[in-house]
């Protein structure tokens, strides 16, 4: 695994492999819940690329410049089968740091993560969403909680490769305040626990990732490089 130091561009800039966004996108039907299988879209909705700059200097004129981070992933058997998926529902995801007054993070884990295993929470960006659109939307599906966009933390873009097919895939993380109380996700979500941890115990939730064994070896070393910005930015 390699990391590439990314430049940030300036408004009005486009990036290598980049579009600017349109001033507006079209409304469409929301899209089925707990599933990476993209259902049939009308012909008319907008396809949005992973990353667009022009979106991305407006989130950091109002949420403070990410850092921007690109990383080659060797794809394991696990990875490739759902990152080269033709219907994925998705151009990229949010990671949120759910932080409530007593300054604790919340972390979540699922009914078929290995014991005792948590992360932060994340979503999908649907392929016609905006990027803020989507980060709002997750948190209320996921925990409930009302939440203020303190900062837009940082972009990590990653190149998958396996063999000589590459695909690309990113990661918009950001870090907000929230309410105190227990999150509570919508029944559609598949999350059996929340737990709320201090900043500092991320290295523990780091560690465990990049240590799973089996088929989730390589899921894990990669969930957990967005967890190792997010500890930087909190503790260091």
């Amino acid at each position: 695994m390699t990391e590439t130091t990314h430049v940030q561009h300036e408004p009005g800039q486009m990036g290598p492999d980049r579009t600017r966004l349109p001033a507006a996108l079209p409304q469409s039907e929301p899209l089925s819940e707990g599933t990476a299988v993209a259902p049939e879209a009308p012909e008319v909705m907008l396809r949005l690329p992973m990353i667009v700059e022009d979106e991305v200097c407006e989130l950091s004129m109002r949420y403070g410049t990410p850092i921007r981070r690109t990383y080659h992933v060797v794809a394991d058997d696990y990875i490739y089968t759902y990152r080269w998926r033709k219907d994925l529902d998705r151009r990229a995801e949010v990671v949120f740091v759910l932080q409530e007054p007593a300054g604790r993070i919340w972390v979540h884990a699922k009914p078929h993560y290995p014991a005792r295993l948590y992360r932060l929470p994340s979503g999908g960006i649907h392929w016609h969403e905006r990027v803020e659109d989507a980060l709002f939307r997750e948190i209320e599906e996921e925990t409930g909680l009302s939440v203020y966009l303190e900062r837009f933390l940082g972009l990590i873009e990653y190149r998958f490769h396996r063999g000589t097919s590459t695909v690309q895939f990113a990661s918009y993380i950001f870090h907000l305040r929230c309410e105190e109380g227990v999150p509570v996700c919508h029944a559609s979500e598949k999350i059996s626990e929340f737990r709320p941890i201090l900043p500092a115990q991320l290295s523990l939730i780091i560690a465990s990732l990049r240590n799973l064994m089996g088929d989730r070896r390589g899921w894990g070393q990669w969930r957990a490089l967005a967890h190792d910005l997010v500890y930087r930015y909190l503790v260091n």
